[in-house]
């Protein structure tokens, strides 16, 4: 079952761990460029030091990471960053996590999202598509807008039963692998 919840600042270094277990290719998808374990560390150092404009959403299956959303605000903006691990891609994860992203920034009476698409990155491209971004082309990249409407009652209730959902899978335990007969 997919899960998701945010970060507490505490919790920054695990965004830094998981990025380091990322194979290279999804790390240069990400960021455009090469990645290292030193360089990440660096990254995480940053966002923790300005937590209050940095969120990072979780996508978790079984408890698993799947997937996650950093969410840089800046003023009245807020910036996408998307990744989904390997095994998880193509099962609408990205999807999943954008639309309660852009819920929780519409709540939060954020105007403006964007998101920097590398132009070799065509799931992201699409994703941002299908969300209603705007592609705007910056010398073979691109960046994607979004005008962000007010919040509305549809979107608090909405993010009120995606807690929900993820406060009652927590209360779910397993189910064994065998049945009773």
């Amino acid at each position: 079952m997919l899960t998701t919840e945010f970060l507490s600042r505490g919790q920054f270094s695990e965004y830094g761990s998981w990025l380091k277990a990322q194979d290279p290719p999804t790390l240069h998808n990400y960021f455009g460029f090469s990645m290292g374990e030193e360089a990440i560390d660096s990254l995480i150092k940053q966002f923790s030091s300005t937590p209050k404009s940095n969120h990072f959403l979780i996508a978790k299956i079984d408890g698993q990471w799947a997937g996650t959303i950093h969410i840089a605000t800046h003023g009245q903006e807020v910036e996408f960053g998307v990744i989904v691990n390997l095994q998880y891609r193509k099962q609408g994860i990205a999807n999943a996590m954008m639309d309660e992203a852009i819920t929780w920034a519409r709540n939060r009476y954020y105007k403006d999202l964007f998101m920097h698409c590398i132009s070799w990155n065509r799931p992201i491209k699409q994703l941002c598509q299908k969300h209603g971004l705007t592609p705007r082309n910056m010398m073979g990249d691109s960046e994607a807008n979004l005008e962000l409407k007010p919040p509305t009652p549809v979107t608090f209730f909405k993010e009120q039963m995606i807690a929900q959902r993820n406060w009652f899978s927590a209360l779910v335990l397993p189910r064994p692998a065998y049945r009773y007969f």
